[in-house]
């Protein structure tokens, strides 16, 4: 093991989920105000249906999940914004690209980075090709793998414990998930990855699922994950999806969320926020706020798009009565997982502009570098269209089934 990674604390499991139950005895729903130089935060982005989670105290960060490759400069302009120099560790909560996408981004980028986190269960990957392990060669680090039952200090009074997985899944790689529970002087925070309710029985049976303050729900809020059973369990007084219902529009599914609100849960979605979300827990207590960025403009409303199957165009539209530049712009299919970049997008005022490939009509305003066709002609795809802080701006789907 490197110098630079430090060894997470281990613990007997069993004692493990003692102490977590006389916990629940003792302090039901969030730890008790003790000792803190000062108020913890949970930064998570608005980057459509991905996740990046920001963890800050005094003195240390931690990020959770890297969300896609073009979400990068939006964890960027996060991290500068709240001035996160060095992070302690980064968690990778499972291989899927929504969450790992900028991991090689993040070790190539000179952040210095102290430890990289993942489950030692994971199925749908091969070894030598887990990302979190390459982005950790990159940086020339290694990887510390967490099985459940262990305990990374954050800070004095802070630390995260590894709740599962506790049993691969073989069928379904959400399954297998890195699921932790965040516990601090001033609250606790439940952080479940793409967790659906296979995984959540195996917690609940297990007996490690207790009561704490916020809930990051698992799998983009989607019908799936989120169960009665788990809210009963942790009774959360906030929850908050990552997604954005353009791009996945069964998320967050209104069962899920009528579960929340049936469970007194306050509810946030990161889409429905400027850049982000900010949880603040203090010895006030919790509070939320919405996040813009300083020094950054505000991102573009007004688009959407519609992809042609016909001549494997896309084309955006601007709703609004002034024109649009979006600068920098980035096209992504989804499929393919292809990135293009267009340049400056000029979208007229009440008008439109179609973005085509090498095998669309000429008449087309932008096309991409591609020597094939970009959508998908025969499962779903989607196009998402991003500014150049990584931010999404508009989405579609091809309209064919999943």
């Amino acid at each position: 093991m490197e110098k630079n990674v430090p060894k997470p604390s281990f613990r007997r499991y069993t004692c493990f989920v003692a102490m977590l139950l006389f916990l629940t005895v003792l302090f039901p729903g969030s730890s008790p105000k003790a000792r803190a130089d000062s108020d913890i935060l949970m930064v998570c982005l608005n980057i459509g249906k991905a996740d990046a989670i920001l963890v800050k105290g005094e003195g240390w960060a931690y990020l959770i999940d890297t969300g896609y490759e073009q979400s990068f400069p939006a964890i960027q302009e996060m991290l500068s914004q709240y001035g996160v120099q060095r992070l302690d560790g980064v968690f990778l909560t499972h291989c899927h690209k929504d969450h790992s996408g900028s991991l090689m981004s993040l070790a190539q980028s000179g952040t210095e980075i102290s430890a990289w986190f993942g489950a030692e269960i994971y199925y749908d990957i091969k070894p030598q090709k887990h990302p979190l392990l390459l982005a950790a060669n990159e940086a020339g680090a290694s990887v510390v793998w967490l099985k459940a039952g262990d305990v990374i200090q954050a800070g004095p009074d802070a630390s995260f414990t590894v709740l599962g997985p506790l049993a691969v899944d073989t069928g379904n790689e959400n399954n297998n998930s890195l699921v932790m529970r965040f516990t601090s002087p001033y609250g606790s925070i439940l952080l479940c990855g793409d967790m659906k309710e296979a995984e959540e029985n195996s917690l609940l049976s297990a007996g490690v699922i207790i009561p704490c303050d916020i809930l990051k729900c698992g799998h983009h809020g989607d019908s799936g994950a989120t169960s009665a059973a788990l809210l009963s369990a942790v009774r959360p007084k906030y929850a908050v999806i990552s997604t954005a219902t353009g791009e996945e529009e069964d998320t967050p599914s209104p069962k899920t969320l009528q579960r929340l609100h049936a469970a007194g849960a306050s509810v946030y979605v990161t889409q429905d926020f400027q850049d982000a979300v900010e949880f603040r827990l203090g010895s006030g207590g919790i509070t939320t706020r919405d996040v813009t960025w300083n020094g950054i403009p505000e991102r573009v409303r007004g688009l959407k798009m519609r992809i042609s199957l016909v001549d494997d165009t896309v084309s955006v539209f601007n709703t609004a009565s002034s024109d649009i530049i979006v600068e920098e712009a980035v096209l992504y299919s989804s499929k393919g997982t292809q990135l293009f970049d267009l340049g400056d997008l000029l979208v007229p005022a009440k008008g439109s502009v179609v973005i085509g490939s090498a095998v669309s009509p000429s008449s087309c305003d932008y096309y991409v570098q591609s020597k094939k066709r970009v959508w998908h002609n025969e499962e779903l795809d989607t196009a998402v269209l991003y500014d150049q802080w990584g931010r999404p701006l508009a989405w579609a789907d091809n309209g064919l089934p999943e």
